[in-house]
């Protein structure tokens, strides 16, 4: 089995710091996998992608590693043809550099914005992004894995331009924390419905009502993942309360008996959970995690 974390989960430290501890969390627990942000951002131990030199070392302990590639300040979609141009440049530059590396894959969020299109329209421009990016990943022999978030946060969307663009060189990577948060219509639609279950999440079972959740085409998580197993590659995971996820698992309401059909699972599994305790949040969803594969 392959297990690690984000290093971008031990918010507050110093790269090095989160280094140290990783490296130490590593010997105890038999972690053979890292992953790291490429993109500053708060308080988060990450790093620019030209930055790499600081981490070649680290990496050479890890069977697997992977790479977040840069999301909050990009808009690759953007109508201004100069920011979509410098944000898709961004993007492959980040992915050669985790091929330098010798890192096996690629985190990949679709966030940005384009008010002139439709709902359709977008799903083609970002398609038409992500075969861009695709095919620099097969030119580097690297994975993206396409996370279930912003643009592509209905499980159903994400699963649809995976099979449409049918790569190997194209996975997933399911969040867990994602998959539970229910979608909410833009705040200028005056979206009241969708608010109070949004609110409603805060105390009842995720699952008590199942509309605008992002596995609602579905019926469920163990139906989504029966169904899109092999496109799988990444798993994040994290527990959700209602109104934060990244939270340790325990710490959420998430019902994760559908970890049940993980246990054969072949990919990489990545605790992107923001640590607050380090090692005692560390520690309990670790061994929290272990035991819910059994």
């Amino acid at each position: 089995m392959i297990i690690g974390a984000s290093l971008g989960g031990f918010k507050g430290l110093t790269l090095k710091q989160a280094i140290e501890l990783y490296l130490k969390l590593s010997e105890e627990f038999n972690l053979n996998a890292v992953e790291i942000r490429f993109e500053r951002e708060g308080k988060r131990p990450a790093i620019w992608h030209w930055e790499v030199d600081k981490i070649k070392d680290f990496l050479s302990n890890y069977e697997i590693s992977g790479a977040h590639l840069p999301f909050v300040y990009l808009n690759p979609i953007s109508q201004n043809p100069y920011i979509k141009e410098i944000s898709i440049s961004q993007l492959k530059s980040a992915i050669e550099k985790a091929s330098d590396l010798n890192m096996d894959y690629c985190v990949m969020h679709a966030r940005g914005f384009n008010y002139a299109l439709s709902p359709e329209e977008e799903f083609n421009e970002w398609k038409n992004v992500i075969e861009e990016l695709v095919k620099c990943a097969e030119e580097n022999a690297i994975i993206i894995a396409l996370e279930n978030a912003d643009f592509f946060h209905d499980l159903s969307k994400l699963a649809r331009v995976v099979r449409e663009i049918d790569s190997k060189w194209l996975r997933i990577a399911f969040d867990i924390g994602h998959a539970h948060i229910r979608k909410v219509a833009p705040l200028s639609t005056y979206p009241i419905a969708d608010l109070v279950l949004r609110v409603l999440d805060m105390f009842l079972p995720f699952s008590f009502i199942k509309k605008n959740m992002p596995y609602e085409s579905y019926g469920s998580i163990e139906n989504f993942i029966e169904s899109e197993m092999d496109l799988i590659s990444i798993i994040h995971v994290h527990d959700y309360n209602g109104r934060r996820d990244h939270l340790p698992i325990g710490k959420g309401k998430i019902n994760f008996s559908f970890m049940s059909k993980l246990k054969n699972f072949k990919g990489v599994f990545i605790l992107e959970i923001e640590f607050e305790r380090y090692y005692e949040d560390f520690k309990r969803s670790y061994l929290a995690f272990r035991r819910l594969l059994g």
